[in-house]
């Protein structure tokens, strides 16, 4: 008899070891990690990589985009201030400059308190009125109009 009991005490001290193992086990799974993996940090970078790779390009080109607007609207004040003159005084010449319209008594009214900041002083009337018919230009690195580069739209022909 002293045999089984034998046996019957270790069922009973493994069976409580057993215990005792598996409460360890599951209080260590449901401890919170205090820490990211290397595994998730790379994770992370690399789809941020990505996104930005996609993203970027396209933000370039709005800011471009953003710039060109800047200028066609200063263009159209020009040309708005232009054609005011026109109404009330002599037609002015194409070739006449930004600078020349800023000085002239009768247009320089109309061009008061107007930012002209990404115009070339050399900008001429008939360049202005290129660029806001739609026609086509760059922007130098400073962000004002080249005016070598203005091309007038081309006008349809009649049949």
């Amino acid at each position: 008899m002293n045999y089984k009991n034998s046996n019957v005490e270790r069922q009973i001290i493994t069976k409580e070891r057993m215990k005792e193992v598996f409460k360890k086990v599951i209080l260590k799974k449901g401890r919170k990690q205090k820490g990211f993996t290397l595994i998730e940090i790379i994770a992370v970078i690399a789809i941020i990589g990505i996104l930005s790779a996609a993203i970027i390009p396209n933000v370039n080109g709005y800011i471009k985009e953003a710039k060109k607007v800047k200028v066609v609207d200063q263009c159209r004040k020009v040309v708005m201030a232009a054609e005011s003159y026109k109404l009330r005084n002599n037609l002015l010449a194409k070739s006449t400059t930004v600078s020349q319209m800023k000085t002239t008594g009768g247009v320089s009214k109309y061009l008061d308190e107007v930012n002209l900041s990404n115009l070339p002083d050399g900008t001429t009337l008939e360049e202005c009125y290129s660029v806001v018919n739609g026609g086509e230009f760059d922007l130098g690195s400073d962000d004002k109009l080249k005016t070598l580069t203005v091309v007038a739209p081309e006008t349809p022909k009649a049949s």
